[in-house]
């Protein structure tokens, strides 16, 4: 497997060279970086159930930035990764590399470089990628390109994107752009690490990476709206054209028409509006409403949560209410249902990684803070959730977090959580946190 083999050299081999840059750069630049480590534990009965350390270690010299990072919990040392970016004459570079450390294993390299031309921005992405590391085991190493670029001449906005055996990232980049695409290869969401992130990705194995697709836009502004022409080509033939009209005001201060579009594909033709409910805080109280019909009927307005957050004098009060568990349709025509939750900190949320415990649909919470000593600041969290519906709990109470960071100074903070269930088990929490 001459493929496999020389792509795991070639990326050991930049490892290397990467760790042993960023110690030569130790001894001539000063460090910064930080350093987390909790450890939780169960009370009754005590034992450890989690260890958690991250370390960053960050180094700058003539416009570059090299960063490496480690993971490590309970059981093993988890995931090490470098990043280093930076210019090198009219162009900007980046590159970052994982490792999955439990099984000593090559996880992914990506490379990219962005320059701007006679008023266009260009770009090129590069990645070698062990896609069996996370989704087929017996899938080997593969590589993939993408190359693209915008540009805008008055109010036109004019962008494309081909991609050789590469995933399609176009909507992200079109959307988001370029450096937010980056930035989200590698993230932490949550307390949890997305390593690599689903946003960038090889498509098959293999290094020679074949044609995969190509993708325009173009965003032309007029009085009273937007109109976005979107061309997409794949590798066997023409994909869908679309036409679409954004920014169009109803004059409602709750409703607008979010987009209408018109897609053409080889088969078929379809056309989609969007109404979008925007319902902002009202005094301390926000609705989160959606609407109820198919097409442009609309037959009605469901609250499907809401949310009460006050703050007098450093202290916050807030509650909550999900009304919908199974998820719904946040605006007309929506392709399929999102799944909303609430974080520990009682905010809505559709992504799984941040989302609290099933069924954990009513919380009343307290929030403090105010500065502490040496220029440090401290908060304070309490809050109590509740299962509705859950009749072996008093009040369909199920948990009780209780969460205290304070800084020693502005560069240390230390933190206490404790959790108490209905069940009777509990745990406690106890970390550290230091910058420099």
């Amino acid at each position: 497997m001459p493929c496999r083999e020389g792509a795991m050299k070639r990326a050991l081999a930049l490892s290397f060279l990467i760790a042993v840059g960023v110690s030569v750069l130790a001894a001539a630049e000063p460090l910064s970086g930080s350093w987390s480590f909790l450890i939780q534990s169960n009370l009754n009965p005590f034992s450890f159930t989690a260890i958690e350390s991250d370390l960053q270690v960050d180094c700058s010299i003539s416009g570059w930035t090299i960063s490496s990072t480690a993971i490590a919990s309970l059981d093993s040392f988890d995931d090490i990764f470098f990043d280093a970016r930076g210019t090198l004459g009219a162009f900007g570079l980046r590159s970052i590399l994982a490792f999955d450390a439990v099984d000593a294993e090559f996880q992914t390299w990506l490379a990219s470089g962005v320059t701007a031309i006679g008023g266009v921005n260009l770009y090129a992405i590069f990645m070698l990628d062990n896609v069996g590391t996370t989704q087929s085991p017996s899938m080997g190493i593969g590589a993939g390109f993408t190359f693209g670029g915008w540009a805008r001449t008055g109010d036109l906005s004019i962008w494309a994107q081909t991609r050789f055996n590469m995933s399609d990232t176009s909507s992200y980049i079109y959307k988001y752009g370029y450096d937010w695409l980056l930035d989200h290869f590698i993230f932490k969401v949550c307390d949890t690490w997305l390593i690599p992130s689903s946003y960038v990705d090889v498509q098959t194995t293999g290094c020679t990476a074949s044609w995969s697709g190509v993708d325009f836009y173009l965003d032309a502004p007029f009085t009273c709206f937007n109109l976005l022409t979107e061309l997409s080509i794949s590798c066997t033939g023409f994909d869908h054209v679309l036409f679409e009209v954004t920014n169009i005001d109803l004059g409602l201060s709750w409703l607008d028409v979010a987009w209408i579009d018109v897609m053409f594909t080889t088969t078929s033709k379809s056309v989609n509006t969007v109404f979008d409910v925007s319902v902002g805080d009202t005094v301390c109280i926000t609705p989160y409403l959606a609407l109820e019909g198919a097409g442009t009927q609309i037959a009605g307005l469901s609250l499907k949560a809401l949310k009460l957050s006050y703050t007098w004098d450093n202290v916050t009060f807030k509650a909550g209410e999900l009304f919908d568990e199974d998820g719904w349709y946040p605006y007309l025509n929506y392709t399929g249902i999102r799944y909303y939750g609430w974080t520990w900190d009682g905010e809505l949320t559709t992504l799984p990684v941040c989302a609290v415990t099933t069924g954990y649909d009513e919380y009343l919470g307290l929030e403090v803070t105010g500065d502490s000593c040496c220029s440090g600041s401290y908060r304070f969290a309490a809050f109590t959730w509740f299962d509705t519906g859950n009749s072996t709990g008093l009040f369909d109470w199920t948990e009780t977090r209780l969460k205290f960071s304070v800084g020693l100074g502005s560069n240390t903070s230390i933190s206490f959580g404790m959790s108490v269930k209905q069940t009777g088990t509990s745990w406690c929490q106890l970390g550290v946190e230091i910058v420099w």
